[in-house]
């Protein structure tokens, strides 16, 4: 039974809650009547014609708001403002601001901008200062100088060009020596030098080993081209030889005979 009185309640339930969104639904319905059209279009320009643009330069007529409640507060036209007239004549003239800067800081630049603030303000030791200060202090400034020239020649012999250090007094710069540190600096410039040098002896030598190789190059191509000329002179020289041994007369040689005496008798 229980379940079926909640299964009646639902459908009133459902008809009260459908009745609150049905208020709502009239409620839109309302505000849509200040809706704007679907063909409305904003326009581009504003219509100035009838509008008056205020400026410092031009007075502002009687039609004007705020002239109007000017004379309703006892303002009359070319009197100050205040009770007894003793305010300004002409309104404050609103100069151009640049949007990028906040509120005060175009004047604090013209404040720190201004010839009165450019140059600094003298100080009252300045002020009242006479010729015969300003002679006393070049003097002392001078003499000031002088000694600190001084002192900065005789704190030279306590330079150490190794460590590129200045020290000021002499047992400062006596345990600056005997530091690990100059030491150490001192072993590997002497180590540098020292392989810098036996660089240059073992160049030295390869530059003089060169120039001997060079040489004795020089010499066997020398020796070989005498050699080549002697074969050739020997050669021209046997081939004298021989054409002058062929070009020699012949010589008939007397050849004995088996029958040498009957010849003899013949002749």
């Amino acid at each position: 039974m229980e379940s079926k009185r909640q299964w009646g309640k639902a459908p009133q339930e459902a008809k009260g809650g459908g009745g609150g969104h049905q208020v709502d639904l009239d409620e839109e319905d309302d505000l849509e009547e200040f809706r704007l059209p679907m063909s409305h279009r904003p326009t581009e320009n504003l219509d100035t014609e009838g509008l008056e643009q205020a400026s410092v330069h031009t007075q502002l007529t009687a039609s004007n708001v705020g002239f109007r409640l000017l004379q309703k507060m006892g303002w009359k036209t070319g009197k100050g403002l205040g009770k007894n007239e003793q305010g300004i004549l002409e309104p404050i003239r609103a100069d151009i601001r640049d949007a990028k800067l906040g509120v005060g800081k175009q004047e604090e630049d013209d404040f720190f901008t201004s010839e009165e603030n450019v140059q600094r303000k003298k100080l009252n030791i300045e002020l009242e200062e006479t010729e015969e200060h300003i002679k006393k202090r070049e003097v002392i400034a001078e003499r000031e100088h002088k000694i600190r020239s001084e002192v900065k020649e005789i704190q030279k012999v306590f330079f150490c060009n190794l460590c590129n250090k200045q020290y000021k007094l002499a047992h400062e710069f006596e345990s600056h020596l005997s530091s690990y540190d100059h030491n150490h600096r001192k072993r590997f410039k002497e180590m540098r030098e020292m392989h810098s040098s036996s660089g240059s002896r073992d160049d030295r030598q390869k530059r003089e080993q060169h120039r001997e190789e060079k040489e004795q190059a020089k010499i066997a191509q020398l020796n070989a081209n005498a050699y080549i000329v002697k074969l050739t002179t020997f050669s021209l020289q046997v081939q004298v030889l021989v054409g002058s041994a062929s070009k020699k007369p012949k010589v008939a040689t007397k050849v004995s005979s088996v029958f040498g005496n009957e010849s003899d008798e013949d002749s």
